[in-house]
């Protein structure tokens, strides 16, 4: 008698234990428990160097999935042949006050998010090649931060992306052409960075290999240059997209401006290299159209200075181009897009 008074209490003194173990049993995520997205978001959270009020929600102890932690959604996820009832979904945390840094987010413990907004903080640092272990990600927004360095290649493994926004952080470096590979992406936002190089060619190929069509694509105010990838997007594509990027200037030229480099680079032979040049012309034109064609050469051939600061911006040529047109500024663009250009129709 006396010892199975004595199992009983040790089994009660264990309950609890037992009982914590069984619900954290029942939150598992294909190996990732709910408490391992608790102890993530608890850690990082202790690592930020301002953490704003509105995280005093997030405290030990507490599930992040039904204690109201601010910003954090939680929802039930398929992984394999299982339906798991709460995983940690969304963080959506705009413009809170977070200071710190992003790389200290520990993203392999957070394998179900599918939306992060941490837009408008102040986050620090790179952007980390670990975020892009989120497989479930689509949407992810890090406008208007502090971060720094080089845009991953590995983001372009997120196949499951349609958002991405990185605007109005000190990236460098060149757009990764992996980008190409995220054939669900319907916006890339990546304008006022400090981004070089050209517009990789992949990207021209979205809206040729995937069901949903790319349709914002801002990468202004960069200092990129080069030609614009070819594919039915960019001809489409909003001439405000790409202003103040001096290099890209001789884009809304379309193929021209090079063929007319390796004619001559003497402004004195405009007009008789448009006649040569621009086939889609007549071969008699009038006066007027003598005038409108050696004005698109003029402008074609500033385009090509050596030096992208000696080459007009984007929105001086359209202000060049559409002299005529007083009625169409540049604020409302009169819809222009590229193609319109080309085709002579501003």
């Amino acid at each position: 008698m006396g010892v199975l008074l004595t199992l009983i209490t040790t089994l009660a003194m264990f309950q609890p234990c037992l009982l914590f173990l069984h619900a954290n049993a029942s939150n598992s995520t294909g190996g990732v428990h709910l408490w391992s997205q608790q102890a993530a978001l608890l850690q990082w959270k202790s690592t930020l160097q301002s953490s704003p009020s509105l995280l005093d929600s997030w405290r030990p102890g507490t599930s992040p999935c039904s204690s109201n932690w601010t910003g954090v959604v939680c929802e039930a996820v398929h992984h394999g042949r299982r339906t798991m009832p709460r995983a940690v979904v969304r963080i959506d945390l705009p413009n809170v006050g977070i200071d710190g840094r992003l790389g200290e987010l520990n993203f392999s413990a957070l394998p179900f998010l599918q939306y992060i907004d941490i837009s408008y903080n102040s986050l620090f640092g790179e952007i980390p090649q670990s975020i892009a272990s989120l497989a479930e990600l689509s949407h992810l927004d890090l406008t208007g931060n502090r971060l720094h360095g080089q845009i991953p290649w590995e983001v372009g493994n997120m196949e499951s992306l349609s958002l991405l926004e990185l605007s109005l952080n000190n990236l460098t470096g060149t757009i990764p052409a992996s980008l190409g590979n995220l054939t669900r992406l319907v916006q890339l936002t990546i304008h006022q960075t400090l981004l070089t190089g050209s517009i990789p060619e992949e990207l021209g190929k979205l809206t040729e290999l995937n069901m949903v069509s790319l349709s914002i694509l801002d990468v202004s105010y960069n200092n990129l240059e080069g030609p614009l990838p070819t594919g039915r997007q960019f001809s489409n594509a909003s001439i405000g997209w790409f202003v103040h990027n001096n290099g890209l200037c001789e884009i809304v030229m379309g193929r021209y401006p090079s063929e007319l480099q390796s004619h001559t680079s003497i402004e004195g032979q405009h007009h008789k290299l448009a006649m040569e040049t621009l086939d889609k012309h007549p071969s008699s034109p009038t006066l007027v159209e003598r005038e409108e064609i050696s004005l698109l050469v003029q402008v074609a051939l500033a385009c090509l200075q050596p030096s992208p600061k000696s080459r007009p911006e984007m929105q001086e040529v359209y202000q060049k181009l559409t002299h005529d047109h007083p009625y169409c500024s540049f604020a409302t663009s009169c819809d222009l897009t590229l193609e319109k250009l080309k085709d002579g129709e501003v």
